[in-house]
């Protein structure tokens, strides 16, 4: 038997593996080209004797599947070791139940008086453990991961989600929807020598493939954890991250151009929300989703100094902690908001569909000066000009929306103080 089971125990690193081709005679049962299990132990004694119980565990099974013309399911054998457990019990096949000490058969056997047939089988013993997928896993990730979307928009929630989802996908296209348990280096290593080459064809960027990993590593953390599987994550994405070169996505505006934009009689075709929107992007520097997530109560135009209050609201979380601040408004900005003192209903919680607007009108009309500018160039812009004035920088922080790296007292800069700072940047 030693022999026989030591085939199927594989060395990675310091740690044993169950590693084991399905037999043929099984293949329209089971099509897995391969089934690897952590045996969770860097001894090759106690390799040895878990591979003996566990090969014993998917022999069964395997008869159990052609015995019963059906697929493995992942629920039942969960439930089996969930009700063994609790019985205090830890699940063993029957095989090696029956090899158990004598005292311990009869607890188990004593301990089925009056049980179902669900509690025979846990305690007893006859379901190998389940297998959850790649696909399944991310199914099962949103559900662990609720915590982290309670107070995202659709629009949030759909651009934290689909990321994930297009990570999946490609780590499917390449290695197929294969167990998560049976991931190795060497598949994790086949999804970056893919984004290689997709880089060296100049279709897409480090940066791009980062995320992907960042994203897959993710889903497969949250899901072993929770499922208790004892992936060895950090190996499997040892150095796996690609050097990225600096790269300026957008670029700022000179402040000639940005006049040159608000002043063309050309935004004379644009819808009106979107128009006043440019004004008030370029004098403001706050991000497009801080802008039309305006509502009117933040709108003072009435204060002693008219400002934007940006906000953090459940239904309307903001990016950071540290975006959450007050904005005097002067020149185009107080011009716009006198025009438009209810917001910007049209696009509230739609940034992407206003900033795709803008962007597309200010393209076909040959307001951008190069391709690398577009309407996130208009806080680029604001930066710049603020770091120019020499304003301090938590007044530089605060208006920005940034984290101030340094400790902080009293209560920050107040809107007398940001508005003589504003005033010398100020384009109208």
């Amino acid at each position: 038997m030693g022999d026989k089971i030591m085939q199927y125990v594989l060395k990675i690193g310091a740690n044993y593996y169950y590693n084991r081709r399905p037999p043929e005679f099984v293949s329209d049962y089971d099509n897995r080209k391969i089934v690897r299990v952590a045996l969770k132990t860097d001894s090759k004694r106690i390799a040895l004797r878990k591979a003996v119980m566990f090969n014993e565990q998917m022999e069964a099974y395997w008869q159990s599947l052609i015995n019963e013309n059906k697929g493995h399911t992942n629920s039942a054998f969960r439930k089996v070791v969930r009700i063994a457990r609790h019985m205090g019990f830890a699940y063993q096949p029957m095989s090696v139940v029956t090899q158990l000490p004598p005292q311990e058969l009869v607890d188990r056997i004593l301990a089925l008086d009056n049980s179902t047939s669900k509690q025979v089988e846990a305690v007893l013993g006859s379901r190998p453990e389940p297998v959850i997928t790649v696909r399944q896993a991310l199914e099962k990730f949103w559900d662990y991961s609720k915590d982290r979307t309670i107070n995202k928009t659709e629009s949030q929630y759909r651009k934290w989600k689909n990321p994930r989802i297009k990570a999946v996908e490609n780590f499917v296209a390449l290695n197929g929807d294969m167990e998560v348990k049976q991931i190795t280096r060497q598949h994790t290593w086949i999804f970056r020598d893919w984004w290689i080459e997709r880089i060296k064809a100049g279709n897409k960027n480090p940066s791009s493939a980062n995320k992907d990993f960042i994203h897959l590593k993710d889903v497969l953390q949250t899901v072993s954890d929770h499922e208790k599987f004892e992936l060895d994550i950090s190996h499997l994405f040892k150095k796996i991250m690609l050097e990225t070169r600096f790269t300026q996505a957008r670029l700022p505006f000179k402040t000639e151009e940005i006049l040159s934009i608000l002043q063309s009689d050309k935004l004379q075709n644009m819808n009106e929300e979107a128009r006043y929107f440019l004004l008030v992007a370029a004098e403001t520097g706050a991000r497009p989703s801080e802008i039309v997530g305006l509502l009117p109560e933040d709108i003072r135009l009435d204060a002693e100094i008219p400002h934007i209050s940006i906000t953090d609201r459940k239904e309307r979380p903001l990016k950071t902690p540290h975006s959450q601040r007050d904005i005097p408004l002067l020149g185009y900005a107080l011009e716009a908001f006198k025009a438009m003192p209810n917001g910007f209903p049209k696009y509230r919680d739609k940034a992407d569909n206003l900033s795709g607007t803008v962007n597309k009108f200010l393209r076909e009309n040959k307001l951008l000066p190069t391709e690398k500018h577009s309407v996130y160039s208009f806080r680029h812009s604001f930066q710049d000009r603020i770091l120019s004035a020499n304003a301090p920088d938590r007044v530089q922080a605060e208006l920005m929306g940034h984290k101030f790296h340094r400790p902080k007292y009293g209560d920050g800069a107040t809107l007398v103080l940001k508005c003589e700072w504003l005033n010398k940047i100020r384009l109208l």
